[in-house]
This record gives structure tokens, C-alpha cells and sequence, in this order.
């Protein structure tokens, strides 16, 4: 889902094609246009007047033209845009190998009745992989999971993003998966500083990054006290990405909403501290190694991505849920971060990729 406007998706999109192009080999991303997050929706003539106004208010217009822009320089893309599952089917490619992933590409509360990221439009003499595709769900329903299980027969290698996807393949297919990182943690802090470069996007005052996402769940307004709480004990400048409405009444803060993805970058890279509900800052921020909280639901399992990584690289401590708040207030900024266990798994996640692409 490369083309969402979402930081993650441009950014593990263009992590997966960058590393792969540096084991040597010609990465293509089909340009599939993904109907639940791209589609043009159909406004009344009222709507198509104000759009462009709300958008230049808003800072829309400005982050659209900074996606496209990142697109237009660091994707390498098939020279066909396709619409439609349809038009997916009736192309003729010539790849030797199609893959998957990563991302929410296999979660069924996204892509509703779109089951591309399957590949059924797939040749049967191509081969046929994933890297790091996420389900994002512990369950799958009875009809959903009989369409998967008949898809992903015809793969030769899965490998998933969080281990509640090994299990679940494990029990559709019989059959084992690897757990891999997200594509954005295939390459290093070096690999994305080299990207954005040493300029910050801010550079007024130290900062704590905010940055938080609703279309989950909705975490205000219990998340304030943890924002309110580690502003007063650091006593830093807030910038808040993207934000609402009451982000802009806070005091000692800034709102930012036109940032694309290189911005974006720059702001995880220059903070001093980083709140986020999202996988991806919370995954930069680790690559990074800042200081941070990833603000959580709950310990449920329906959506555990980031609990998955912060476990698997030894930083669970560093996840609250959203209406307990801070219970140590003296523990807010840790020791510096070990990257030991995160270096070790994205070793591992580069020789499978390369493994399956070379076997």
C-alpha cells in the first residue's frame, strides 16, 4: 500500500524496494492504486469548491505535494497504474518473482473484499512470496480465513510482521511462517540519515515529538495526562503532528500538518522524546533511539504490532495504555537504548529476504 498518505506506508514501501535494489537485484513496485485508501471519493459541487481552500488552510495541500514528491523520487514504479483488482488480473507481467508486503496488507478490516495483496492475479510459473505482510488481527473470520488458506497455498515463502501472524498461519495452512521486521527496520539509522540528511526540518528549540493516530481507536482525552505529564517533567517544547483541533489551544506547542515523509523523518530523528499510538513512530523511534512512549489500547492481542515489536526488542516498557497514564514518573527518560536485540532481528529479517529471493 505505497501510495496511502501515511508515513509508514510510503516509508516501508520504499524501505523493502531500496534494500532489495541493494542485494543487486531490479525491485518494481506494481502501482496498484488501493481502493480503500486511495480512491477518489465523489463530492457535491459545494465540497469540490472548498476542498483546495481546506486543503491550503489545513496543510493538506502542502503534505500531498511532499508524498508526491517522495514518490516521484525514490519509487521505482511498473509503468502501469492499476485501478482495480480487475485490471490487476488482466495485466501481463514479467517478473520472476512477485512479493507481498509489508504493512497492514493482509488485515481484513482494511482491504474489505480486495484480497490483491494475495497475488491471485499471479501467474502460476511465478514465484510467489511475502515479506513481513501483517494480518494485524489475532482471528480471522470462517469465510475470510477459507479465502486466505486458498491463496496462500501457492506461496513458497511466508514471512509475517508480528507473532500472532506465525500462529495464524500455523493453524490455516499447517505450515511454518517467519517472523521478519517491518521493512523500515531493514535499514539502519545511518541508511535513513543518508536519506533525509543532517538538516533538521525543526530546529528552534528541543522538542518532544507528538504524534498520535485515531482511526483505531480514539485515545483522547485520557492520552492528554501522559502528554501533559512528560511535558512538565522534561519541560521541552511540544510538536505535534498533524493534531486536532484542541492540539492547536496547547500551550508551549507547536502543530505541524503539512509534513511528508522526509519531514517526518527529521522530526523522529531531531526529538528528544517521541509519544506515539503509531506502529511506525514507534518503530523510527526505536531505529533512532530515542527516548519514547508508544500510547496502547489495551493488552488484548487484537491489534498487537507494537506491543510485538517492543517485545521482541526487549523495549516493553516503553508501552502505556492510554487511560492508566505514567506510574513512574522518574523513569521517563531511560538509559540509553540497547539496540543489541533490534540489530540481531534485522540481521535475521536481511538473510531471509535474501534467502528466499535467491532460492
Amino acid at each position: 500500500m505505497h501510495k496511502v498518505l501515511n508515513y509508514g506506508s510510503a516509508l516501508q514501501a520504499y524501505a523493502l524496494q531500496h534494500y532489495i535494489s541493494k542485494l543487486g537485484y531490479d525491485a518494481e513496485l506494481i502501482d496498484y492504486i488501493f481502493p480503500n485508501g486511495c480512491r477518489k471519493k465523489k463530492f457535491s459541487f459545494k465540497q469540490k469548491l472548498l476542498s483546495p481552500l481546506k486543503k491550503i488552510v489545513s496543510g493538506t495541500f502542502v503534505k500531498e505535494h511532499r508524498f508526491k514528491d517522495f514518490y516521484k523520487r525514490y519509487f521505482v514504479c511498473s509503468k502501469e497504474q492499476y485501478n482495480s483488482p480487475e485490471e490487476l488480473a488482466n495485466a501481463k507481467f514479467e517478473y520472476d518473482i512477485l512479493m507481498t508486503g509489508s504493512d497492514q496488507v493482509w488485515n481484513p478490516i482494511h482491504i474489505k473484499d480486495d484480497f490483491s495483496f494475495f497475488l491471485p492475479f499471479a501467474p502460476e510459473s511465478v514465484k510467489k512470496v511475502s515479506y513481513a505482510s501483517s494480518f494485524s488481527v489475532s482471528n480471522l473470520d470462517n469465510d475470510v480465513r477459507n479465502i486466505v488458506e486458498r491463496y496462500l497455498k501457492s506461496f513458497s515463502n511466508i514471512s509475517v510482521r508480528e507473532e500472532s501472524g506465525v500462529k495464524l498461519i500455523e493453524n490455516i495452512l499447517g505450515r511454518s511462517a517467519t517472523h521478519a521486521c517491518d521493512p523500515t527496520l531493514l535499514l539502519s539509522e545511518d541508511d535513513w540519515t543518508t536519506l533525509i540528511g543532517e538538516k533538521p526540518f525543526y530546529n528552534k528549540d528541543p522538542y518532544i515529538l507528538v504524534y498520535i493516530l485515531t482511526y483505531a481507536y480514539n485515545p483522547y482525552p485520557e492520552i492528554d495526562s501522559i502528554i501533559d505529564a512528560v511535558q512538565k517533567k522534561l519541560g521541552l517544547h511540544l510538536i505535534i503532528l498533524d493534531g486536532s483541533l484542541n492540539d492547536f489551544k496547547r500551550k508551549n506547542a507547536t502543530v505541524i500538518k503539512n509534513a511528508g515523509p522526509i519531514e517526518f523523518l527529521s522530526l523522529v530523528k531531531h526529538a528528544s522524546f517521541v509519544i506515539t499510538t503509531s506502529f511506525h513512530g514507534t518503530a523510527f523511534a526505536l531505529n533512532f533511539a530515542k527516548p519514547f512512549y508508544s500510547v496502547i489500547k489495551d493488552y488484548s492481542g487484537f491489534d498487537d504490532r507494537m506491543i510485538d515489536l517492543l517485545k521482541r526488542t526487549g523495549n516493553i516498557e516503553r508501552a502505556i495504555i492510554y487511560n492508566k497514564g505514567i506510574n513512574n514518573m522518574d523513569n521517563i527518560i531511560p538509559p540509553k537504548t540497547d539496540l543489541t536485540r533490534l540489530i540481531t532481528f534485522r540481521q535475521n529479517s536481511q538473510q531471509y529476504l535474501k534467502d528466499i529471493i535467491m532460492s
